[in-house]
């Protein structure tokens, strides 16, 4: 009687190792499948001239400075009413091209046979603190540089212009507005980020961290 028990154990034991390797074999075989298919859309994406963020090439030197060519026209606005107490804080940003200022970038950083003529950008904000007009100023890149550590030898500082900012999502008070710049070499990687710190008054200052 013992030895029936343990001859139907022991092969019960085996079925179940044997379903349990099926199983395992059965996933893999799903996991390399589903790898293929992942494989071949992108490689039906590519094929179309689509590729993936994960796969896009650099663009050129010459088509990033078409690219920046092609928006000297266009202009970006944040248009937003802030509660703060009792005060309701309108702010408005423009930001846009100055076509009527010119930026040489030289060759040297692009390796490319001339150097790049371009515009700087600028930055118009209101703020209006109920019917007051608190603040209104043009903001440029030189309005930055007394206030940001410049790690390229000083060449950021000479030849960067100001990026479309965005309302930093890290502050938590409504006495004040944020807006993280970046400021960087156009056609370049060369830049770095500051902050501009408005509080409801109209009062601003410019940091490095925030």
């Amino acid at each position: 009687m013992n030895k029936l028990f343990i001859a139907l154990t022991l092969l019960a034991l085996i079925s179940c190792n044997s379903n349990q390797n099926k199983v395992s074999a059965d996933s893999l075989a799903n996991k390399l499948k589903d790898s293929n298919n992942g494989r071949k859309a992108i490689d039906a994406q590519m094929a179309q001239g689509d590729r993936p963020d994960s796969e896009q090439e650099a663009p050129s030197p010459a088509e990033e400075r078409k690219r920046i060519a092609s928006n000297y026209d266009n202009i970006k606005r944040i248009d937003t009413t802030l509660i703060s107490g009792n005060d309701s804080l309108h702010f408005h940003l423009k930001y846009f091209c100055l076509k009527n200022s010119t930026l040489i970038i030289p060759k040297s950083y692009e390796k490319t046979p001339e150097d790049f003529l371009t515009h700087p950008y600028a930055a118009n904000i209101l703020l209006i603190n109920r019917k007051d007009t608190v603040l209104n100023k043009q903001f440029k890149a030189t309005d930055f540089n007394p206030f940001f550590t410049d790690n390229f030898g000083g060449n950021l500082k000479k030849y960067g212009s100001i990026f479309m900012p965005t309302l930093s999502r890290k502050n938590k008070d409504n006495n004040q507005i944020v807006l993280a710049y970046t400021i960087a070499i156009p056609a370049t990687d060369i830049g770095t980020g500051v902050f501009l710190i408005i509080s409801k008054k109209g009062d601003y200052k410019i940091v490095e961290h925030f």
